[in-house]
């Protein structure tokens, strides 16, 4: 297996879907782009729409405070069955990056030429620059989405 965003058209063409999605507000469990996303609704719609999945994800109803009140790895568990990757040390092009917010993994963002895509409660997609940031030092995880060979 390969990374999926090992070449520069993929990464040109998943920047430009990523820049698409910016402004879109902030909305628990939703996935529509320009309606309103949460985090991980937005990573797993910006892949399907690149063309990394071959079929929408299903995501799980949870409560906006799981993370708070538990230890299960809900966010980690559904990235694990449905998108095919391999951790890594460094984020590169197209990399998943989860945090830790409370007591488990609880906010994903895509990583992309030193900047991170995500969705944040109240506010929607921005683009935040990773290095120095507060974001820099909350990464628990980072996962290269990887194609078959």
């Amino acid at each position: 297996m390969t990374p999926y965003f090992h070449t520069a058209d993929r990464v040109q063409k998943f920047t430009a879907i990523l820049e698409s999605w910016v402004g879109t507000p902030y909305r628990h469990l939703c996935g529509v782009k320009g309606q309103g996303c949460d985090c991980i609704h937005f990573v797993c719609r910006v892949l399907e729409e690149v063309g990394f999945a071959a079929h929408p994800y299903r995501i799980p109803a949870y409560p906006r405070d799981w993370h708070l009140h538990n230890t299960a790895e809900l966010l980690l568990d559904g990235i694990r069955d449905q998108i095919p990757h391999r951790e890594a040390a460094v984020p590169a092009d197209g990399d998943i990056l989860l945090f830790r917010f409370g007591k488990t993994l609880s906010h994903s963002a895509v990583y992309i030429a030193g900047y991170i895509y995500h969705s944040l409660n109240g506010i929607g997609v921005i683009k935040t620059r990773l290095r120095g940031s507060r974001w820099q030092k909350r990464i628990k995880k980072i996962l290269c989405p990887m194609e078959a060979a």
